[in-house]
């Protein structure tokens, strides 16, 4: 699979989240009913909730708005596209693609995608569909997830991830520590030094491609 990170200028939720710049919106799924209704629902987290709800009755592409759930510190709501909103939404291609979006969250300055792609086609289908629609779009983060001895590397090299299990088996991150740096360095034939750079680039890779995507843009 192709995990990759875009951030998007969609128009959906554009007017609202403008004159309410402090929200953020989190998506957590996508319906289109037998009458191709198509519906979100989506968690907002706002200091104040008043400007997000008058924001959607002056957008075009959100109509029918409801509040389903009020927690302390968020709301779900159902959203029904319009017509427009339904054509700017990238999500029925994802779906006939056999994408999947992992993460999708929406704030002031646009959309931030993290998604799943079967293949390079299907990836460049997703950027086309916005660019097809002059929307602004920037890969931000790309890679390949591979399967290693059954596991997968998320972007790591084999060295590292080797390097990465064994601080595990030797206890090199246990409290206290089971083996020192150098001894770790000892099991790959490395100096310590070269051990302390494989294992910091591997975490550091790990980190980026799984629980904190770089925000660096890249040009797709």
């Amino acid at each position: 699979m192709l995990l990759s990170v875009f951030w998007i200028d969609n128009p959906i939720l554009r007017h609202t989240l403008s004159v309410a710049p402090s929200v953020t919106v989190r998506w957590e799924k996508s319906d289109i009913t037998v009458d191709g209704v198509h519906q979100l629902l989506v968690w907002v987290h706002a200091d104040e909730y008043e400007a997000f709800e008058a924001g959607l009755e002056g957008d075009s592409t959100i109509k029918e708005p409801h509040q389903i759930v009020c927690l302390d510190d968020r709301r779900l709501y159902r959203l029904e596209l319009t017509c427009e909103g339904h054509q700017a939404s990238v999500y029925p291609l994802v779906v006939e693609v056999g994408g999947v979006l992992q993460e999708v969250t929406a704030d002031h300055d646009g959309w931030r995608f993290q998604a799943a792609f079967p293949s390079e086609d299907a990836l460049e289908r997703f950027h086309r569909f916005f660019r097809e629609r002059d929307s602004g779009i920037e890969l931000r983060r790309l890679y390949e997830e591979r399967e290693a001895s059954g596991r997968m590397c998320h972007g790591t090299t084999e060295e590292q991830r080797e390097l990465l299990v064994g601080a595990v088996d030797e206890g090199y991150l246990d409290i206290p520590r089971a083996c020192s740096l150098e001894e770790l360095g000892a099991e790959f034939s490395i100096s310590s030094n070269a051990a302390s750079e494989r294992f910091r680039r591997g975490v550091s890779t790990l980190v980026e491609n799984t629980i904190h995507p770089s925000s660096s843009p890249h040009r797709y």
